[in-house]
């Protein structure tokens, strides 16, 4: 009898080993040939221009090294939010799943190595009409500043500017370039926010007095402008900086007015269009001004949906 007893432990031995191997095995972060073995099923799976999200988010700078900009094209990595998309991928190590994705259905999955690649349905997208981070340039937008009045002309040539770590964001080559120097240029960025996630806006930051006026001509409107405002979370975290304020007018109606208090982080807005609203063309101005113009490197973004 002793030896079915040994047998049997052996056995029940066995199956914990293989049990822990398991665990440790599928908790192991992956490496970077793993990354890279994702290459062939991503194409494969991805559709045209559909986001995809790493979980965890600490994994997306190495999926993005392995995949490649075509995957994670800079308006994707740095995205407002997740409202307008439709579908998505995830990319998920560890077990883990994207909190950005709570709201999304599964409606597929896929096993590769140390991964598990889920396509995820947004039941509620949203239908953008016109995104105004898209929209800068000289063909519908202008800049101008109210005190002293001033016209800020566009280039496609101004020197690139980045402040580096715990600095202000890079100035493109492309933007309106207003009285003052660089720092009260207008051009589409990318800031850091409260997460260190990095989000996709226009930098427009304050004068010392009156007001930066950002004018769209000819924008087809939905029933909403919803947007987002923020500035680098190194800046406005020790939270001494005075608010920064944005109105919004429509065809020179005021419809909405918010503000941005530091330690607000990445938040958002949204203002109804009212009687506004289906208009197939109409002049969208963005106001905006401080009380201390002292550090406020404000960017937003908005869209009409």
């Amino acid at each position: 009898m002793r030896w079915p007893r040994v047998a049997l432990g052996a056995f029940v031995a066995l199956g914990i080993v293989e049990l822990v191997g398991f665990f440790v095995s599928s908790r192991r972060k992956p490496d970077f040939a793993d990354w890279a073995a994702l290459i062939g099923p991503v194409a494969e799976e991805r559709k045209q221009g559909e986001l995809v999200v790493v979980a965890p988010s600490w994994g997306e700078p190495l999926a993005r090294q392995a995949l490649g900009d075509e995957i994670f094209p800079l308006r994707d990595v740095a995205r407002p939010d997740v409202s307008r998309y439709r579908t998505a991928l995830e990319i998920s190590a560890l077990g883990e799943t994207s909190p950005e994705l709570s709201g999304f259905r599964e409606i597929g999955r896929r096993e590769v190595g140390p991964f598990v690649i889920r396509r995820l349905e947004n039941p509620s997208p949203a239908a953008v009409v016109f995104d105004f981070v898209d929209g800068l340039g000289p063909t519908q937008a202008s800049v101008h500043t109210t005190s002293p009045e001033a016209l800020c002309p566009w280039t496609t040539n101004a020197r690139v500017l980045a402040g580096g770590l715990g600095g202000h964001p890079t100035f493109p080559a492309a933007r309106f370039e207003c009285p003052g120097g660089p720092f009260f240029s207008i051009g589409p960025t990318v800031i850091a926010d409260q997460d260190f996630r990095p989000r996709r806006c226009l930098f427009a930051h304050p004068p010392a007095r009156g007001e930066v006026v950002t004018r769209f001509s000819g924008v087809p409107l939905g029933t909403v402008i919803r947007g987002h405002g923020g500035m680098y979370w190194i800046i406005e975290r020790e939270r001494k900086g005075a608010p920064v304020a944005l109105a919004v007018r429509v065809d020179g109606e005021e419809i909405g007015r918010w503000e941005h208090r530091d330690g607000d982080g990445w938040a958002a807005f949204e203002m109804p269009l009212g009687a506004h609203a289906g208009k197939k063309s109409a002049t969208v101005e963005f106001f905006v001004s401080s009380k201390n113009h002292a550090h406020r490197h404000f960017c937003f973004e908005a869209d009409t949906r």
